[in-house]
């Protein structure tokens, strides 16, 4: 038993497994064949609020398994949150349809856990660091997309660029490192870019070469 949740907590969190499992064909069916989608996902929107209404999910092609989906849930890295994702992760029950991971994790090329066209529009998009600030080491930067993905309203877009963010850093490092963000459309020129795809790397990096420097101080 988590010590951080009480009884009831758990118990909500053994219900909301136990309506998913007895729902789980129909959240299939909903998500894959478009089968009554709005009435079924409300449904699940609504038994996982009594969870908690900051976890939020996502429902993705899975990346190796065209015949099941894959469940994400995040709690955008709100660590008084992680209690309840930690017990959601350990009351998972043994699913048909679906494979479930609780917590985004950085993007991993080499092994994926996002499907194939998430993945390359992640890698697909630029970036160009705008700040960065030394003591609390977050960054501000830009998003180059596709002129066509510039075509919708601007808070679509920038929740768009949000979980393009979320699945590539990972829930922790995005809500620890990421202050602020804009979006623009791919100028003709790229040089001196980045691919979103190498943001964790390069934020390493940024950490990295400021831990050196604070040592140096304190070693001269």
């Amino acid at each position: 038993m988590n010590k951080h949740l009480s009884p009831r907590q758990i118990k909500t969190i053994q219900n909301f497994w136990t309506w998913f499992q007895d729902n789980e064909q129909a959240i299939y069916n909903a998500c894959k064949l478009d089968i009554n989608k709005k009435e079924v996902l409300f449904h699940l929107q609504r038994n996982l609020n009594y969870v908690s209404k900051r976890i939020e999910y996502f429902i993705t092609n899975h990346p190796q398994n065209e015949d099941k989906l894959k469940l994400f849930f995040t709690a955008h890295g709100y660590r008084k949150l992680f209690p309840k994702m930690n017990e959601l992760e350990q009351k998972t029950p043994t699913l048909q349809y679906f494979s479930i991971q609780v917590f985004i994790t950085p993007l991993n090329l080499e092994n994926p856990t996002i499907p194939n066209d998430l993945s390359e529009l992640i890698q697909n998009t630029k970036i160009k660091l705008e700040d960065y600030n030394i003591a609390t080491k977050k960054i501000i930067l830009t998003l180059y997309g596709n002129k066509n993905t510039m075509q919708i309203r601007k808070k679509k877009l920038e929740r768009n660029a949000y979980i393009l963010l979320l699945f590539t850093l990972g829930e922790i490092k995005c809500k620890k490192h990421i202050y602020d963000f804009n979006c623009e459309a791919m100028p003709q020129n790229t040089n001196g870019l980045l691919s979103l795809s190498e943001l964790p790397e390069f934020i390493d990096y940024l950490v990295k070469i400021n831990y050196s420097r604070k040592l140096k101080i304190l070693f001269e």
